[in-house]
């Protein structure tokens, strides 16, 4: 307990602590046959000898995972590498230049998950071949070989399989023209299984379309009853370091410890700068969805200038996170509360753990405050989120919330909605596959509209993209 207190500690600070937010039993099983699993896949073996010449011991398949864009980018893509390599009985290995061993623990009790340090991640990642050209390959190879047929004969996929590259590498990313995305199609999955060692590279999160392929739709219902897959596997595989857990804790105990209403607002401004617009539109969403009470026109009495903290913590009744870049959006709404007096006569503080004004990935103390945020948020009872914000998206996903996003973000549409509750709990995967065939498959199986396709993954409201619909 002692060398990782965040695994044992982090759901003491959970809001949502019902028995229906704790680990599935069938997850848990799951979770310590892999680490069983890991261990037997990585401890006493060369794995940077046997990545080069393309091989693997008996019993054991690799996912190696790389780093992509912003903390919230990145942790989302993770959890997403973790839980597909549970699909497909691969072991998982990152890259060392993510640098999340920075921040988190290593989540398997008996071994690591990093990879060598000699291990040339890039130069096999670049070289395999891309999952696209392999699947097109592959589809002009059947066409020959079965008189124009697209469909691989059952009684010969097992000869295709065998044939498979030993590398292969997916890349799903927002900006590639989807050229990857018939990975979410069965039988590339199946074609995948020959493959010893898939490099993963993405900045999406990928999970709403695992549930394309009928195979793996059937396991993760199983494992996750209440469609909740993100929020269970982000609290086993990421857990900060004691360092940082301290930082976290000490700012929960110092500002929030005690407030029977904790609610987190979190802001992201485009552009990076400072825009009165979404103050505003913050102080309209908090009101309308009852998180704060209305400001009165009066001053309150006795309100010096610069004095907008309360300084007894005791007395406060409701506090408000706000996770920004920009300070400006915690200070005008605190200063609305400190300068005015409310419909409910109710204390409010306005609090921010950091206010870094530009995003520097990368940045070791950057990275630690994106953490700290991130983590304080998934604390709260209730949230507001950024739409197209994976840092909000992953907090409310860890949190197992479904959030409140900003409608018409920006804008100061002042009749209409200022924000609404979504109907995803967990991240959404932005650019998604629409009206994506697959090829090696029969006409049903392509992905026309995936908001039709299963009926655990719609669009998610108030937010581009695609979701699960969380029971």
């Amino acid at each position: 307990m002692s060398a990782c207190q965040s695994q044992f500690q982090q759901h003491c600070f959970r809001k949502n602590a019902e028995p229906d937010h704790l680990p599935p039993p069938k997850f848990l099983a799951l979770l310590r046959d892999y680490e069983v699993h890991h261990a037997h896949c990585t401890n006493g073996l060369n794995l940077t000898e046997m990545a080069v010449a393309g091989d693997v011991p008996d019993g054991c398949k690799y996912l190696v995972w790389k780093e992509m864009d912003g903390m919230g980018n990145q942790l989302l893509s993770l959890v997403c590498a973790f839980l597909y390599s549970l699909l497909t009985n691969r072991t998982m290995l990152i890259s060392r230049d993510s640098k999340i061993e920075r921040y988190f623990c290593n989540p398997f009790p008996a071994s690591s998950w990093l990879l060598p340090d000699d291990f040339p991640e890039q130069k096999l990642r670049t070289s395999a071949p891309r999952v696209h050209s392999y699947l097109q390959s592959t589809l002009d190879t059947v066409k020959s070989k079965y008189e124009g047929r697209n469909t691989i004969p059952l009684s010969n996929l097992s000869s295709f399989i065998a044939d498979a590259p030993k590398w292969l590498h997916a890349f799903i990313i927002c900006c590639d023209e989807r050229r990857d995305h018939q990975f979410f199609c069965p039988t590339s999955q199946k074609l995948f299984s020959g493959t010893n060692w898939f490099f993963y590279l993405s900045h999406e999160y990928t999970l709403p379309a695992l549930y394309f392929i009928p195979e793996f739709r059937e396991k993760l219902n199983d494992w996750f009853p209440h469609h909740d897959g993100f929020m269970h596997t982000s609290r086993y595989l990421l857990n900060p370091h004691n360092y940082l857990w301290k930082q976290i804790t000490d700012f929960y105990q110092q500002h929030l410890d005690g407030v029977s209403r904790q609610i987190g607002i979190q802001v992201r401004s485009w552009g990076g700068d400072y825009q009165p617009s979404i103050s505003r539109q913050v102080s309209r969403c908090a009101v309308e969805q009852n998180l704060l009470p209305k400001t009165l026109v009066e001053a309150k009495d006795n309100v010096t200038e610069g004095n907008t903290q309360k300084e007894e913590h005791r007395d406060v009744d409701v506090v408000v996170l706000v996770a920004s870049l920009r300070g400006e959006y915690r200070d005008e709404l605190a200063r609305e509360y400190a300068t005015h007096a409310n419909m409910g006569d109710l204390s409010v503080e306005v609090i921010s753990a950091s206010a870094e004004l530009s995003q520097r990935t990368g940045d070791a103390q950057h990275d630690e405050k994106a953490i700290m945020d991130m983590w304080l948020l998934s604390f709260m009872h209730d949230l507001v989120t950024t739409p197209k914000s994976t840092f909000g998206s992953t907090a409310s996903g860890m949190a197992g919330i479904v959030p409140l996003l900003f409608v018409n973000y920006g804008e100061d549409k002042v009749t209409e909605l200022a924000c609404g509750r979504t109907n995803a709990g967990g991240p959404c995967f932005i650019v998604y596959p629409i009206d994506q065939p697959c090829d090696l498959d029969p006409p049903s199986c392509s992905i026309g509209d995936p908001d039709k396709k299963v009926p655990e993954v719609r669009l998610c409201n108030f937010n581009p993209g695609l979701g699960i619909v969380t029971s």
